[in-house]
């Protein structure tokens, strides 16, 4: 059999053995899936989840919408007592649904992270695969060539165009081994940046999570809320009418106690040539970092009333020390053991404030200055305790920070 023979069946022999198989493995249907990946019964089932628990989050978020839809007409009527209850009701049902609804997003990613982990496992046996036979192609093509040098197959092939066939065949043959393999690799990078963008995805969620838990904190507190209105109100429309009007009148009050108090405070500290302490930013005013109520939350439960002008702070028990956000002067400390709000104003510098609402206790005086970090009180808002007042929904730190007098979201100065 002369040389030029060999060559052509060992090339066959090669494109038989490396070329098929793995042209087979990486046939993609129009998913992006190998055939190989496509008759995993583990990948298969996995994909069937994936499109089940999809379905299921699309139905809850229709249902969502529903109760969106009510609250958005329920928040544009007239404040009865009625309204009010169902305003309640529709909250605490979309929250419910909403905390289902990213638990199963949370679950779909974790089959969908699950899914991509198998397909790298099978890239990785593909490229070890690969190099396995690139391996036994080049001992083969190694063996040949101890067999013959050039200058033999030169002799034996008798013209330069066959040898210089010979060597173009085994350089085309390197060249597509190397190609194949560079393929290999790219979809191996592909599917793990996929599954990073996954993890990512996965925290969101959690976070996400983590933040609807939160809110359904204050579940038990609306329900009590709503309990004591119409306690109050006797389910009557006349009651919670002048009940409505006393909770504004309050409300009113104690927003501009707060802002006369501002001024004055900053005007005695002049006259005094008192110079208040700096920092360079605010801390956390008690250890927990889980928001219950935004900033102008539009889920606000007493919305019509007024705009929530602070975050609540939930996870904080009862009688939790609240401590200074920022070095200041004590311009205010409402308090008298009864159950009506209960708050201190610190003031500091660049026009800045801070309000911390619902106190079980103070520790601090008016007309002193604190250091950022120190204990100025306790927290409450458990309903009907000492400075809870009457719209808390349960134990938390209402927590405030204004600019010039005008309350601003805390959050964008917390670090």
């Amino acid at each position: 059999m002369n040389q030029k023979l060999t060559l052509t069946i060992l090339i066959v022999f090669i494109l038989g053995n490396v070329f098929l198989p793995l042209n087979f493995i990486l046939a993609e249907d129009n998913s992006g899936a190998s055939l190989v990946e496509e008759y995993d019964p583990e990948i298969q089932r996995l994909k069937d989840e994936i499109v089940s628990y999809q379905a299921q989050i699309d139905e809850l978020k229709k249902q969502q919408n529903s109760y969106e839809q009510s609250l958005t007409i329920k928040r544009q009527q007239i404040s009865t007592l009625k309204n009010q209850m169902g305003i309640i009701e529709d909250s605490i049902g979309k929250l419910v649904l909403e905390i289902q609804t990213t638990e199963l997003q949370i679950e779909q990613t974790n089959l969908e992270i699950q899914n991509l982990n198998l397909q790298i496992e099978h890239k990785t046996l593909e490229i070890g695969n690969q190099q396995n036979r690139m391996s036994e192609v080049l001992r083969t093509i190694d063996k040949k060539d101890r067999k013959k040098s050039h200058l033999e197959a030169l002799i034996l092939e008798g013209t330069l165009g066959s040898f210089f066939q010979e060597l173009n065949q085994l350089q085309s043959l390197e060249d597509t081994l190397n190609d194949e393999l560079s393929n290999l690799n790219t979809l191996k990078s592909e599917l793990i940046e996929k599954r990073e963008t996954f993890q990512t995805r996965k925290e969101q969620l959690d976070s996400l999570k983590d933040k609807l838990l939160s809110q359904s904190e204050s579940l038990e507190g609306e329900k009590y809320a709503k309990d004591n209105l119409l306690d109050q109100t006797r389910g009557e429309e006349s009651k919670f009418q002048q009940l409505l009007d006393q909770i504004k009148q309050e409300q009113a009050q104690v927003e501009s106690n707060i802002q006369s108090l501002e001024v004055e405070a900053r005007r005695r500290i002049l006259e005094t040539e008192g110079i208040l302490p700096s920092d360079d930013g605010f801390i956390w005013p008690v250890p927990s970092r889980r928001v219950t109520s935004y900033f102008h939350d539009p889920d606000y439960p007493f919305r019509y009333i007024f705009e929530h002008p602070a975050i609540d702070i939930g996870s904080t028990p009862q009688g939790t020390p609240i401590r200074a956000a920022r070095s200041g002067y004590v311009a205010r400390v409402q308090y008298n053991s009864s159950t009506n709000y209960a708050y201190i104003l610190i003031v500091h510098t660049g026009g800045l404030s801070t309000v911390y609402g619902h106190i079980s206790k103070p520790y601090v005086t008016e007309d002193t200055f604190v250091v950022q970090g120190e204990v100025i009180a306790l927290s409450g808002g458990s309903p009907g305790t000492s400075g809870s007042g009457r719209l808390t929904t349960g134990a938390h730190l209402h927590f405030e920070i204004r600019l010039n007098g005008i309350p601003v979201n805390p959050l964008q100065y917390l670090p």
